[in-house]
């Protein structure tokens, strides 16, 4: 499952591991946020390497990770 990280925090020491990012739609104006708790960064998506391939094939929308805070920006 995905999860959202600034380029400042990226997803290390996990039970899960994310192999690459990719930009949310919109982006660097995106209303996602990083996932960190003492972070309101402007996130990109971390993907595990099964969601990687799938977004190497089209595939462009990705669940969360429940257990990463969710943050959203408003505008």
């Amino acid at each position: 499952m995905a999860i959202a990280r600034c380029v400042g925090h990226q997803p290390v020491g996990r039970s899960r591991t994310y192999v690459r990012s990719v930009e949310p739609s919109g982006f660097p104006d995106s209303g996602l946020v990083c996932g960190r708790k003492d972070c309101d960064q402007t996130g990109l998506i971390w993907l595990e390497e099964s969601e990687a391939d799938n977004y190497d094939q089209g595939v462009r929308v990705f669940e969360a990770f429940s257990g990463s805070a969710m943050k959203m920006r408003a505008k």
